[in-house]
């Protein structure tokens, strides 16, 4: 048996008898008071300068953070910061990246923790079957850990992986 879905007929529109005379009047926003000098200082200029030093610095670091505290986290690249490895294996090509004869660079993106270890691994730019074969090798890398202002800070890393067939 073939069930039957109910046909809906369309909405009917129905126009106005009447047209609105004029629309009601828009709610004027209240005036704030001034806040007076909450951080600021009494009689300073807006956007600050005056009593200040242009462009910030004395008492200060360029890039520096209040309280002196370093970045959570930067963004480095081998081709301009080269981080010191301690140790670490090779990745061990698989029996299919092997027997296809596969070779390349991969481009695959690290976090390197402030007490050097790699995690975090993601593939930007893949070889086929080797895929896992780099990021388990990557995870067991060591690095020195890479400071700013003296303090080890976490980094996001992208390594090239030259894979080259085992002679």
């Amino acid at each position: 048996m073939v069930e039957r879905k109910p046909v809906r007929k369309p909405d009917t529109i129905i126009q106005p008898k009447e047209i609105p005379k004029e629309k009601p009047p828009e709610a004027e926003p209240e005036p704030q008071p001034d806040q007076g000098v909450e951080g600021g200082v009494e009689g300073g200029v807006a956007g600050g300068v005056v009593g200040g030093v242009v462009g910030g610095v004395v008492g200060g670091v360029i890039g520096g953070a209040i309280g002196g505290a370093p970045p959570k986290r930067i963004e480095i690249d081998e081709s301009n910061i080269r981080l010191q490895k301690l140790s670490g294996p090779l990745p061990q090509y698989t029996e299919k990246a092997l027997e296809k004869e596969i070779e390349g660079t991969m481009v695959v993106k690290c976090v390197v923790t402030a007490e050097g270890l790699v995690n975090g691994c993601r593939v930007l730019k893949s070889v086929p079957f080797m895929d896992r074969a780099a990021i388990d090798a990557l995870e067991k890398w060591r690095y020195k850990p890479y400071a700013v202002d003296g303090k080890p800070v976490d980094v996001d890393y992208t390594f090239r992986i030259k894979l080259v067939l085992p002679q």
